[in-house]
């Protein structure tokens, strides 16, 4: 029973076989609302992201930091019986286990849900992959821009007279981890009622169609695929970034009276009862008219001048901000969107925060990413394994401990 003044998810066992980002995102939120989230890393050479830069002093790597805060590490040779068997072992009273690896790749091992499940009756075991458990292309590779690319992301991402663009996130990877976060709190709330837990089943293709809903159903609405259209939305008008004289900001008029306030702000208040503007129909299908005259206009005046203007008539409006400017803005350190966590060999780093705040049993970023093998000992002894055992297991290169 978890008490009003603890992590909600404290007391479940989380382990984590996953690289990159999609499994350790969703890895990434269960240890920072209160799970034990054990990652399991390649002996020698860990997490592949650990070697991505830029990095923090000490090479730590930003993009692991990123996103393996809160986690022990346990460094692990998958490729013995013995490494297996520590695995096993493990799965054998966790709760979840978290696996983005190749499709059927744990399965060759001994290591896939049909075997774990049958030593552990309750564990829920969430695959992510690039595009499913099933179906022809079930065992096909796919990363992030592979699969915003395949799904139609990136076929509407982009300024119309332009080529496809990826986003600046990794929207697919992150996506998916999102899901199966989802994905495996429904398990556990069907665990608590059965006992029995199950496969969780997502991938990048189906987090990425699901993201993506309206464009889809716009197209069976209209039976015309949407195109790219820059930063304005495929219906709406005006509705993008535009360039004022000192900076871009964002303005997005979704209703009649926010378009006839505009008008008004803008010292032009006879578009709003021009017939060729009137009502989002004519607006859109005057899109070009619209967005000449209005351009021309914020381009007279800076940026802070219009969202002065704009705020007190209630049309939504910002500056585009850099992610320099992001994490000085006052609202974001009010929210606690940026954490300082120590690192046992960088020092002191900052984070993005939590996203999801709880009024009685909150989360918290509490460690940083962890070393490789860091908690190799740890976790070995809890699972009962003697010391001389796990130094023998380390001297065969089986488990790894930090350098």
């Amino acid at each position: 029973m978890v008490s009003m003044s603890e992590p909600p998810l404290k007391g479940l066992t989380v382990l984590e076989i996953g690289v990159a980002m999609a499994g350790p995102f969703c890895g990434m939120m269960f240890a920072d609302y209160g799970a034990e989230v054990i990652k399991i890393e390649r002996i020698k050479a860990g997490d592949e992201s650990r070697n991505w830069g830029p990095f923090f002093p000490g090479k730590v790597a930003h993009y692991f930091a990123a996103v393996n805060r809160d986690k022990k590490s346990l460094a692990l040779d998958l490729k013995s019986p013995a490494g297996v068997e520590v695995l096993r072992r493990l799965a054998s009273t966790a709760d979840v286990v978290i696996d983005n690896f190749r499709l059927g790749a744990l399965d060759a091992l001994g290591l896939g849900y049909d075997n774990l499940s049958q030593l552990n009756p309750g564990l829920v075991y969430c695959s992510i992959s690039g595009f499913g458990a099933s179906g022809p292309l079930r065992e096909a590779r796919a990363n992030d821009v592979a699969m915003q690319a395949y799904a139609g992301g990136m076929s509407i991402t982009g300024e119309p007279d332009g080529g496809p663009v990826k986003m600046g996130i990794s929207v697919a990877d992150i996506g998916a981890g999102m899901f199966g976060v989802i994905g495996i709190l429904m398990a556990l709330k069907v665990r608590e009622q059965t006992g029995r837990g199950q496969r969780v089943d997502t991938s990048l293709l189906e987090g990425q169609i699901s993201m993506l809903s309206y464009h889809y159903a716009a197209y069976f609405a209209s039976g015309h695929a949407p195109q790219r259209m820059g930063s304005s939305a495929q219906g709406l008008v005006p509705y993008q970034a535009f360039r004022a004289a000192d900076d871009w900001m964002v303005v997005a008029v979704f209703t009649d009276r926010m378009w006839c306030d505009l008008c008004a702000a803008i010292g032009r208040p006879e578009l709003g009862k021009d017939p060729r503007f009137e009502t989002p129909p004519a607006r859109r299908e005057n899109r070009d008219a619209v967005i000449e005259i209005v351009s021309g206009i914020f381009a007279q005046k800076p940026v802070a001048h219009w969202i002065d203007q704009l705020n007190k008539i209630g049309v939504p409006c910002t500056p585009v901000l850099a992610i320099d400017r992001v994490v000085e803005e006052e609202q974001v350190r009010a929210r606690d969107m940026i954490v300082s966590v120590e690192h046992p060999t960088a020092g002191r780093i900052k984070l993005a925060g939590l996203p999801i705040k709880l009024s009685e049993t909150p989360g918290a970023v509490v460690s940083a990413s962890p070393l490789l093998g860091e908690h190799t000992h740890e976790v070995l002894e809890r699972l009962g394994y003697a010391r001389s055992f796990i130094d023998k297991l380390i001297s065969d290169g089986i488990v790894g401990v930090p350098d």
